[in-house]
C-alpha cells in the first residue's frame, strides 16, 4: 500500500470512529427522538447537494434549538466538532459553524463540503444500524422468518 493510500485509510478510519461515537451518543441522549435523528442525518446529504452546504447548515441552525427538531442540534454539533478537529484554522471554538462556513473561500468551501458529506455518509450508516425502525420491528413480529419459533 502506498503512503497516499495509507493516509487515506487513516483519515477514513478516523472519520468512521468519530461518526460512530457521535451517533452512539446521540442515540443515548435522544432516546425517543432517535428516529428523527436517523431521518435527518440520512436526508442531510441530499439537502447539501441540492442547496449547498451553507444553506443546509443554516437550515439545521434554524432548527437546532426547537424541541420538535432537537436532533438537528446533535447533527450540527457533530459536524462542527469534526470540522474543528480537521480544520482548526477555519473553525474556532467560540465561532458559529454556519457563520464560518459562509465566509470560506470557494476552494475551501468545496473541500469542507466534501468532508461534511463523507462524515454524514458514515453517520447515516451507523444511525441505520443503531436505530431500529419501529415499522420494520412490527413487520418482523407479524411475519417471523422461517426457522424462527413463534
Amino acid at each position: 500500500m502506498t503512503r497516499q493510500n495509507e493516509a487515506f485509510c487513516q483519515i477514513e478510519e478516523g472519520r468512521a470512529t468519530f461518526a460512530f461515537e457521535q451517533v452512539k451518543q446521540a442515540v443515548e441522549k435522544l432516546a425517543g427522538n432517535a428516529q428523527s435523528y436517523k431521518s435527518y442525518v440520512r436526508s442531510l446529504p441530499s439537502l447539501i447537494q441540492v442547496n449547498g452546504l451553507g444553506q443546509a447548515l443554516a437550515f439545521c441552525y434554524a432548527r437546532k434549538n426547537k424541541n420538535k427538531y432537537i436532533a438537528y442540534r446533535d447533527i450540527y454539533e457533530s459536524i462542527f466538532n469534526w470540522l474543528q478537529r480537521k480544520f482548526p484554522d477555519h473553525f474556532q471554538q467560540e465561532s458559529e459553524l454556519v457563520e464560518e462556513a459562509v465566509k470560506l473561500r470557494s476552494e475551501d468551501y468545496r473541500m469542507i463540503t466534501m468532508e461534511v458529506l463523507a462524515l454524514l455518509n458514515w453517520m447515516g450508516r451507523f444511525a441505520e444500524g443503531m436505530i431500529e425502525d419501529p415499522l420494520r420491528e412490527d413487520e418482523e413480529q407479524a411475519n417471523p422468518s422461517e426457522g424462527e419459533a413463534l
